[in-house]
């Protein structure tokens, strides 16, 4: 069997290993458990959405399912790659009937609300307004969605944590790197250096 094949059909046995493991909130079995099985499982999301912006998206939630769901997994009643293709195909179904739906973080970049309420009212200019969107819409979906919760609605860590199924040290893990990213964004750009500012105040909150 081919390196490629084996990706695409892992060991239904390691499955069900790892999954006894995320249930457990174990992080490097659940990046081993994504490393196995993405291919396969965004293969699924982009069949029945036919758009890979979406399908990409529908990814990050299905895994975000996946952890908080592993406990749930009763390996009796199927194989670990079916149970989590249907909570793929599902979220994809879900998308594909209701596809603003997904978007809904999204919409908030174009009218970012910038008060005293989160980090970012630090930046004052229109231009700079600008060049902070576009570097928040350069993160993956995921991070997307954790920067406009966090810094512009103002969700805590812990209600993050809930929403997305992660431990708050997690959550604060991804809120870091993805301020990083910003930063990187930003500095490609050439922003200035109140947007600069912006994400190391942003960093140092989460």
């Amino acid at each position: 069997m081919s390196r490629a094949s084996a990706r695409t059909a892992p060991c239904p046995e390691t499955l069900n290993r790892l999954l006894a493991a995320i249930a457990a909130q174990d992080q490097a079995a659940f990046a081993t458990l994504y490393d196995l099985t993405k291919r396969k499982l965004f293969g699924i999301a982009l069949t029945v959405l036919r758009r890979r912006d979406l399908a990409e998206d529908v990814l990050q939630e299905a895994y975000i399912r996946i952890w908080r769901s592993a406990a749930r997994f009763d390996p009796a009643r199927g194989t670990a790659l079916t149970w989590m293709a249907t909570i793929v195909r599902n979220l994809a179904i879900d998308v594909k009937r209701a596809p603003a739906a997904i978007a809904d973080d999204d919409a908030v970049l174009q009218v970012i609300p910038f008060n005293g309420r989160n980090p970012l009212d630090e930046v004052e200019a229109s231009d700079d307004v600008r060049r902070l969107r576009r570097a928040i819409e350069t993160l993956d979906p995921i991070k997307r969605k954790l920067v406009v919760a966090a810094y512009i609605q103002g969700q805590s860590r812990e209600q993050l944590a809930a929403r997305f199924g992660a431990p708050v040290n997690t959550i604060k893990t991804w809120l870091r790197r993805a301020v990083i990213d910003m930063r990187a964004a930003l500095h490609a750009e050439g922003g200035d250096a109140r947007a600069d500012a912006t994400s190391v105040a942003a960093e140092h909150r989460a």
